[in-house]
């Protein structure tokens, strides 16, 4: 049971820890507290797709694993950005599968495991730990296997369909070889791209607007690969948006134009050019053959893990129960706080999410933890910086307590990128054919999505 508020707050947290054995059978442990949600019983409809709906909550936990994924600050602003191009890509990835579907394209479980496995190898990591991360963000293991299994099914697809029309003649290879070779007289950059594509002249705003938001989550701190993987429309996505090094006359003369003057490690605005808007990453640069080679930057080191520190500034997060509420209340105020538990990222929006809810939230100040029960000390040391405790049973209701600073940060791995500036290297002609077949089977690729979105009954029913 929880003291009144006139209690000093470090006898208050200390007497807290004698109440968690009841706390945590009431709300469930940690892990019961953050496990993959169940799906709602009603549900509305976000879109329709050939009479196939897209629910509001397919495009809730896509959005929760496109934030999660891409490092994106979980604010109002973010999501109101992200709901447009995440309910496109939703769509998108419909039809990808209503066509597979219609051509027998069929994905085995056992396809899932490998790609899910590749996808860990990629990041260093476990598939336990992806497994955990979805389930202590509140999204459903099925909400990745969906998006996995939509993109294997359209790969599946343009191979069998489209990757027996692309032809690429030895003259062809030969011709850009010894285009190649004049180039290593040139600069080359190792690029990474996000591709957009304007299929018809109806969408060139939209389009626009959302490379905008994409560019704004990349400035935000998201990383370059994974909102690739997430939004780019290339057949690059799946490298991360690695195109690998191109020069100038590889790509589409306006990206061109503005790769020349970029620093590595830059990003580019939005660039119009054929076919759509490109966001481009500048990663290294390749001087010409016989140029003075400026000492490699040294790799960027992976953000370690910092421990909870002695002071904290400690928030509270507050919803109503009464002590003898119905069961049927209880359960609906469960899970009102969880979903605000896994809502809150920093004290600034934690007042307006719990007010979205009924809840209440008020500042407490700092607090030195050597002065709060062992118990209490234990669950603030697991609650990263900036998120809320689990949510906990008093006499007044739940309560949470986010650490508003000074709390512990988790370890995070730097991206890989190879030295600043190196020495140019020859392509194998290999490698120029492969690039072609690429480069086509692309531009294939991207027509017949197009085709496809042309072709269908789309209706936008969320408002």
């Amino acid at each position: 049971m929880y003291p009144r508020r006139s209690v000093p707050l470090p006898r208050f947290l200390a007497a807290l820890g004698l109440s968690l054995v009841c706390t945590f059978a009431v709300f469930g442990n940690r892990s019961d507290a953050v496990g993959a949600t169940k799906e709602p019983v009603t549900m509305r409809a976000a879109a329709k797709v050939n009479d196939i709906i897209i629910s509001t909550y397919d495009l809730e936990q896509r959005m929760k694993l496109v934030m999660v994924t891409s490092g994106s600050q979980p604010t109002a602003e973010v999501q109101k950005r992200l709901r447009p191009q995440v309910l496109r890509q939703l769509i998108d990835e419909l039809l990808q599968l209503q066509e597979a579907q219609k051509f027998n394209v069929k994905i085995t479980q056992e396809d899932l495991d490998k790609n899910f496995k590749r996808i860990a190898t990629q990041n260093n990591i476990t598939v336990d730990q992806i497994n955990k991360m979805l389930d202590e963000n509140g999204i459903s293991r099925l909400t990745l296997q969906n998006q996995m299994k939509a993109d294997l099914a359209w790969q599946k697809l343009v191979q069998q369909r489209l990757a027996p029309r692309v032809t690429v003649s030895d003259d062809e290879v030969d011709q850009v070889f010894q285009q190649l070779q004049q180039q290593s007289k040139r600069t080359e950059y190792l690029v990474s791209e996000i591709f957009l594509a304007v299929d018809v002249p109806e969408a060139e705003d939209q389009v626009r607007q959302n490379a905008q938001s994409i560019l704004n989550q990349l400035k935000s701190g998201s990383t370059f690969s994974n909102m690739a993987r997430q939004f780019s429309q290339s057949s690059s996505k799946g490298n991360g948006g690695d195109i690998g090094w191109v020069s100038e006359g590889d790509l589409y003369p306006p990206v061109a134009a503005k790769v020349k003057t970029m620093a590595p490690g830059a990003i580019s605005e939005p660039i119009r050019a054929t076919g759509g808007y490109y966001i481009v990453g500048m990663r290294e640069k390749r001087l010409p053959e016989g140029s003075k080679v400026e000492a490699a930057a040294p790799p960027p080191q992976p953000q370690a893990a910092r421990k909870m520190q002695s002071v904290l500034t400690l928030g509270r997060v507050a919803i109503p129960l009464a002590e003898n509420a119905s069961k049927a209340k209880q359960d609906q105020v469960r899970q009102v706080s969880i979903d605000v538990y896994r809502s809150i990222n920093g004290c600034e929006g934690a007042g307006a999410i719990a007010r979205s809810k009924g809840g209440t939230f008020d500042m407490i100040g700092k607090m030195n933890v050597n002065e709060v029960a062992p118990q209490f000390r234990k669950i603030l040391e697991q609650t990263p910086n900036g998120r809320s405790t689990p949510p906990l049973r008093g006499s007044a209701g739940v309560e949470m307590f986010v650490i508003c600073s000074g709390g512990m940060v988790p370890a995070q791995q730097a991206e890989r990128v190879g030295p600043t500036i190196t020495a140019h290297k020859q392509v194998t002609k290999e490698e120029v054919e492969n690039r072609l077949y690429q480069q086509e089977l692309s531009m294939l690729a991207r027509r017949y999505l197009r085709d496809l979105r042309r072709d269908a009954t789309i209706e936008m029913l969320e408002q």
